[in-house]
């Protein structure tokens, strides 16, 4: 990074807690936010929160620091924010104390699902069971707050042409959560932020919000955008204009996920007046400054420190705090107000889109994966490898799926095919891939190089397509993944060229695009996502399956 349902209306509503909230639930209405009590159009005035300075764990969690929550909460009030975006918690912390601190102050909170250690990755993508694990027991902890106004499924996870892949599965991930989400009986909107990058940016644009089938669409889209730097940039010059030409038709809200250029300092925050005038005020609603605390990338507007209630401010809070102060967006009012927005279309599959937009990867199915377990006869003798092992298997499962067809744990963004186990996890693939060596070798050969592997004589599941019929994790039957449609209406207009937004951004150049068609694709063989996933888990130690 640098709802209760009014279905009449077409509303989404954030569910609020059984107890009497100190804060109005939000809810969404075509292309705007509301307050569901007053009617009036509401606009996020927020800051990035995620402090750093002072940390002495590996799991940052600025909402389970109630000392800094006190501190901080207080200079929040000061502002006259009304929402913060969080980027990384430990949900097995207790939020409480910070949440119902926010909520007394009136703030709002922007949460991201994914953290470092589970999410989707943007170079070998992947969407399994422990993944979405994890992403559930984060809303479970989070859903009774009333003032969590919404999640936020990726940060720029697809990030250049290369990467685009990478959409599909955040796009499945987006999907499946806002199933759980719903399942729960709330309806806290689920979004996704991008980097603004004028390769991709339409693409992504519309591929969020493409399709007929609205539980895979966004609930809303972010823009993480550093255009507008300094006070000789303006409206139309930081590229502020073609931004919002993009979004003035689209159905769903958009805001400013992050801002704040900090190539010129102390920051003045000019765009504010755009971003809360009449420049944008019909297009978007509002946005987050990037950040509050003052770290090794020098966007903050305070130092502080885990531990100290010191607040030191900079030039750049006196100028965010007047700049904010002036902020009078002219909203309009929910029962006046008459949504006319269509769904986008979606982007086709093309030199700078690797992505068969109409189809999206499989729900994760562990019912499925362990079936297909219980059907090998060659397998893994221990349940776990180690990093040394995990990369030694990359390499061995290059050199099978170099030899015999892989397709059962593969996935092609570009042709839209995604095999009946691709969505196991590692660990469950290779082993597939071990067997199926075993049974191209007749069962004469069991083996993984040097790595413990043993022959399963009576597997429990003797007929493994059977595994192809069981659950997937959200209690949805199964089928055959690769005969998934997720009916994203993809007959649009080629987007090689004309729908890859307009002017560039401050600080970087638009290279031309001369990728051959099939020079980049979204294939992503088996041997390269379990060989990728070896090599970086053993540079960092870890376990690698």
């Amino acid at each position: 990074m640098k709802f209760a349902s009014l279905a009449s209306a077409g509303i989404g509503v954030l569910c609020a807690s059984s107890v009497a909230a100190a804060i109005d639930p939000l809810v969404i209405k075509g292309s705007k936010w509301f307050n569901s009590k007053t009617g009036e159009q509401f606009f996020f005035k927020g800051v990035a929160y995620q402090p750093r300075t002072g940390l002495t764990s590996n799991n940052p969690d600025p909402l389970a620091d109630v000392a800094g929550c006190k501190r901080d909460v207080a200079v929040f009030k000061e502002l006259g924010i009304n929402s913060i975006r969080v980027y990384e918690v430990d949900y097995t912390n207790s939020h409480d104390e910070c949440m119902k601190m926010l909520e007394d102050a009136g703030i709002y909170l922007l949460l991201d699902m994914p953290s470092p250690q589970y999410s989707i990755n943007r170079n070998e993508p992947h969407w399994d069971h422990d993944l979405m694990s994890h992403w559930q027991a984060k809303v479970d902890k989070f859903a009774d707050y009333p003032n969590l106004a919404a999640w936020i499924a990726g940060n720029e996870v697809a990030n250049d042409v290369d990467t685009t892949p990478s959409a599909a599965f955040v796009k499945a991930a987006l999907r499946d959560m806002k199933a759980y989400i719903k399942a729960k009986g709330l309806s806290t909107p689920v979004g996704y932020a991008d980097n603004d990058d004028p390769k991709i940016r339409m693409n992504l644009i519309n591929f969020f919000n493409c399709g007929d089938d609205d539980t895979a669409r966004a609930d809303f889209y972010g823009i993480n955008t550093y255009r507008w730097c300094g006070d000789k940039s303006d409206f139309k010059t930081s590229g502020y204009e073609d931004i919002t030409k993009n979004m003035t038709d689209y159905s769903i809200p958009s805001l400013l996920t992050e801002y704040g250029c900090n190539l010129v300092r102390p920051r003045t925050f000019s765009e504010i007046k755009s971003l809360y005038g009449p420049d944008m005020q019909d297009t978007f609603s509002g946005g987050i400054m990037y950040e509050y605390t003052e770290e090794d990338n020098k966007y903050g507007i305070v130092k502080v420190s885990y531990g100290d209630s010191k607040v030191e401010k900079n030039d750049d809070f006196d100028n965010f705090k007047k700049a904010l102060e002036a902020a009078q967006p002219k909203g309009v009012k929910m029962d006046s107000y008459k949504p006319s927005g269509k769904p986008s279309t979606c982007p086709k599959a093309s030199s700078v889109w690797h992505v068969k937009s109409d189809v999206l990867p499989p729900t994760p199915s562990q019912a499925r994966c362990q079936c297909m377990m219980d059907s090998l006869g060659c397998t893994f003798k221990n349940e776990k490898l180690s990093a040394s092992e995990g990369k030694q298997v990359g390499e061995i499962i290059g050199s099978i799926c170099g030899q015999t067809s892989c397709d059962a744990i593969s996935t092609d963004t570009t042709k839209g095919t995604y095999g009946d186990y691709s969505a196991c996890d590692s660990f469950q693939r290779a082993a597939w891939a071990v067997n199926k060596n075993y049974e191209n070798q007749r069962g004469a050969v069991c083996e993984a190089g040097d790595i413990g592997t043993k022959i399963v004589s009576s597997p429990k599941q003797s007929d493994a397509s059977k595994c192809l019929s069981m659950k997937d994790d959200l209690g949805q039957a199964g089928s055959s993944s690769s005969s998934n449609n997720n009916n994203n209406n993809s007959n649009d207009s080629d987007s090689d060229d004309d729908s890859n937004g307009q002017g560039s951004q401050n600080g970087s150049s638009d290279e031309d695009d001369d990728t051959p068609e099939d020079a980049t694709s979204g294939a992503s063989s088996a041997a390269a996502q379990l060989s990728a996933v070896a090599v970086a888990a053993a540079a960092v130690g870890v376990l690698a399956f």
